[in-house]
């Protein structure tokens, strides 16, 4: 078994559809650290799996998540709220 000092992190990051949070627009997973996700920047959508729409979003809020299984990893997942962009890059 692992002591907690070598336990293996993962990242996870997801982003919500506009004005959804249950429904997941992108999923992207690391071994390392996502740069930070803060309120009022946004996203161009690219290639998310939206259902309606591919305009600028906006993040309107960001939750981390974190958790540990025993003896295997550690998680640190960051959920980010958005909106579409009324006046993206003004």
């Amino acid at each position: 078994m692992q002591d907690d000092d070598t336990l293996k992190t993962t990242y996870t990051l997801e982003i919500y559809e506009p004005d959804d949070d249950s429904c997941v627009a992108a999923v992207f997973e690391s071994e390392t650290p996502f740069m930070p996700l803060s309120k009022g920047e946004y996203i161009h959508p690219g290639f998310f799996e939206m259902t309606d729409t591919k305009e600028i979003l906006e993040v309107v809020s960001v939750e981390h998540i974190l958790w540990k299984i025993e003896g295997s990893h550690q998680t640190q997942k960051v959920c980010v709220r958005t909106k579409i962009a009324s006046n993206p890059f003004k």
